[in-house]
């Protein structure tokens, strides 16, 4: 077994001791510290998730991702929760495949290696459809539904369907 192999059975061993209930697919990959993660009761990571974690020199060393009770995270879905702030996911999570969640950026003003980041917050019962983007500092109210392919770069409020690129408001109730 060559060292990537035993790294990520070592992580998914340390994984299943700290969330016991926790589903968790194959070929998961997480950067980062593993004590900047927190998980609910429940919560499904799936196939080609990829967790960004923070704990490195070019995010300050910072980074959190906290996920509510029975979140599920489809395929090969993206967060990124580096940088101060992290990303914060409420109960009942349903993310759709492909959908990224990013809580820092490049800043293409700066130049090269410089970084823009915000907290990314999702409320409790959210939906996100397939190869949605929520970028930096967004808040996602409870409830809220976020349409396959939207861009969201603005606060999306509770209760309501937000789409298109950049996303808007379509819907409230």
């Amino acid at each position: 077994m060559d060292r990537s192999a035993i790294a990520r059975a070592t992580m998914e061993r340390r994984l299943r001791a700290a969330y016991p209930d926790l589903v968790l697919e194959e070929n998961i990959s997480i950067k980062g510290p593993l004590a900047n993660l927190r998980l609910g009761k429940g919560v499904a990571l799936q196939t080609g998730v990829v967790l960004h974690l923070g704990g490195m020199p070019w995010c300050g060393n910072a980074g959190s991702l906290d996920v509510g009770d029975n979140a599920v995270i489809s395929p090969h879905a993206v967060i990124y929760a580096a940088g101060p702030g992290g990303v914060r996911i409420g109960r009942n999570f349903d993310c759709g495949p492909g959908v990224g969640i990013f809580a820092s950026r490049s800043d293409w003003r700066a130049g090269p290696g410089r970084h823009v980041f915000a907290p990314v917050v999702v409320g409790d019962d959210v939906v996100v459809f397939a190869n949605a983007v929520v970028g930096p500092g967004v808040t996602i109210g409870d409830g809220a539904v976020i349409a396959a392919g939207a861009v969201v770069t603005a606060d999306v409020p509770p209760r309501s369907l937000a789409g298109g690129a950049p996303a808007r408001v379509i819907e409230s109730w």
